[in-house]
C-alpha cells in the first residue's frame, strides 16, 4: 500500500525536480498551466552532472539518451561539458545537433543492424560496443578506417538491480581474450572493456565486483599483448522513487575507491548515467477527469496514465511519488490513465486524501523512462513539456 505526500511534507525535502515548495504549490492552481504537463528544470539536469562528476572525479560522463532524449537535457549536459552514449542513428543527430564532436560519442549498443552500423560511421563515430564475434564480422566491412571497440562482458552478482541488463547482452569472461583478437584480426583496434551491472541498482558492491573483475581481464589481455585503453563501468545508479535508496554519494564511494585500486592511472574510465541524469528533471502535473467508488475504493481517472507517461511503470517497474495540496486523512484510491483499456491503472490500493473533478495530483521523478516509452494509444493528447531554468 502506498501513501501520498502532501506538499508540507515535500517542502522538508530537497528541492524536487528543480522546484521549491513554492514553485510546487503554484502547479496546483495556475489557471495558465494545462494538464498533463512533464515540467523539465535545465538546473536540476546540470545538478544532477555535477552531483555525479563529484561523486566519481575520475569518471568522465556520457550522458545515456535513452531514458530522455529531449533537446533541453541533450543541450544542458553540453553545456556542463558532458559527452553522450548512443544506441541508434537518431540518437546520434540528436547529440550532434548540440556541436558534440562524433568521435567522442561512444556508441553502446552490443547489436547492430549493418544500416545502423553505417550509418554511425558515416556520421563519424568511432567507439563501438561488441559482445559477440557475429558484430565483429561487420566490422570487415570497415577497411578504410580503424575502428575502437570495446567488448562487453557480464558477472554473476547475488543481488540484481531492478532491470537486469545483463540478461540480454554482454559475454562470459572467459570470451573476452577471443573476441578481443577477433577485432584486432578484422583490422580495428581493440580499445576496451565495458559492463552494464543494471538500471536501478542499489548494490554498489555489483559495480565493485565488476570492477576487479576487469583488473583481472586487464592483466590477461596485457599478458597477450593487447592494451586497455578505455573503460565504461555503464550507468544503473539509483533515483529515489516511492522507495528510499542510498545517496548517490554513499553508493560511489565504494566504487571510487575500487577503481584506484583496481584500474590502473592510464586507462581512461567513463560512465553512461541516464536515469542519474534525468529521473528528477521533470515533474508531471495531471488533472482529475472523472470519480467513481466501486469496491469499496475511490477510483480517480487522470488526464495521463500507463500508454502515455507512466508507461514507467510497465516498462521500467517504478512508483512515482505522488504528491496532493490536500491534507484531510487519506482514503483508500485507485489512480487510473484516461484510455478505455481497463489496463490503464497506475495505483491500486493508494492511501490518498478525497480529490474531486478538476483537481490536480502531481508525480515526481517522471524525467527518465517515461515520455520516451509511451504512445498516443486511443489518440489522446501526449503531455506537453514546459522547459524552466
Amino acid at each position: 500500500m502506498t501513501h501520498s505526500l502532501t506538499l508540507a511534507a515535500v517542502a522538508k525535502r530537497p528541492p524536487a525536480g528543480g522546484l521549491d515548495s513554492v514553485a510546487l504549490k503554484e502547479l496546483f492552481s495556475d489557471p495558465a498551466i494545462s494538464s498533463p504537463l512533464m515540467l523539465l528544470s535545465r538546473g536540476e539536469v546540470a545538478r544532477n552532472y555535477r552531483r555525479l562528476k563529484d561523486a566519481l572525479p575520475r569518471v568522465a560522463i556520457h550522458y545515456a539518451v535513452k531514458p530522455n532524449n529531449h533537446a533541453a537535457i541533450v543541450d544542458e549536459v553540453h553545456r556542463c561539458g558532458g559527452n553522450f552514449d548512443v544506441c541508434s542513428a537518431g540518437e546520434i543527430d540528436t547529440v550532434l545537433r548540440t556541436g558534440a564532436n562524433p568521435t567522442g560519442l561512444v556508441h553502446s549498443h552490443p547489436v547492430k543492424s549493418t544500416e545502423e552500423f553505417d550509418r554511425a560511421v558515416k556520421q563519424g563515430v568511432e567507439i563501438f560496443v561488441v559482445d559477440n564475434a557475429e558484430e565483429i564480422r561487420k566490422l570487415l566491412r570497415y577497411q578504410d578506417k580503424r575502428l575502437k571497440i570495446l567488448v562487453r562482458f557480464r558477472i554473476n552478482s547475488n543481488r540484481r538491480a531492478i532491470v537486469n541488463l545483463q540478461y540480454k547482452f554482454g559475454c562470459t569472461t572467459d570470451e573476452v581474450l577471443p573476441l578481443a583478437r577477433l577485432i584486432e584480426q578484422a583490422g580495428h583496434e581493440f580499445h576496451g572493456l565495458c559492463f552494464h551491472i543494471g538500471s536501478q541498482c542499489i548494490y554498489s558492491e555489483n559495480f565493485v565486483d565488476a570492477i576487479e573483475t576487469t583488473r583481472e581481464l586487464i592483466r590477461d589481455l596485457d599478458m597477450n599483448g593487447l592494451s586497455t585503453r578505455l573503460l565504461d563501468i555503464g550507468g544503473g545508479f539509483p533515483v529515489e522513487y516511492a522507495e528510499p535508496v542510498p545517496s548517490l554519494e554513499s553508493f560511489c564511494r565504494p566504487i571510487s575507491r575500487a577503481l584506484d585500486e583496481c584500474i590502473r592511472p592510464g586507462i581512461r574510465v567513463i560512465s553512461e548515467p541516464g536515469r542519474a541524469i534525468a529521473a528528477t528533471s521533470v515533474t508531471l502535473v495531471t488533472t482529475v477527469l472523472g470519480k467513481s467508488i466501486r469496491d469499496g475504493k475511490i477510483w480517480y481517472y487522470l488526464d495521463d496514465g500507463l500508454y502515455s507517461t507512466f508507461s514507467g511503470i510497465v516498462y521500467d517497474h517504478c512508483q512515482y511519488q505522488v504528491v496532493t495540496l490536500k491534507e484531510q486523512q487519506p482514503r483508500l484510491s485507485v489512480l487510473a490513465g484516461p484510455t478505455c483499456d481497463s489496463f490503464d491503472v497506475m495505483y491500486d490500493g493508494l492511501m490518498i486524501p478525497e480529490h474531486e473533478v478538476g483537481d490536480r495530483i502531481i508525480f515526481l521523478a517522471t524525467g527518465a523512462y517515461c515520455a520516451v516509452s509511451g504512445s498516443n494509444f486511443n489518440g489522446l493528447r501526449r503531455p506537453a513539456y514546459m522547459v524552466v531554468e
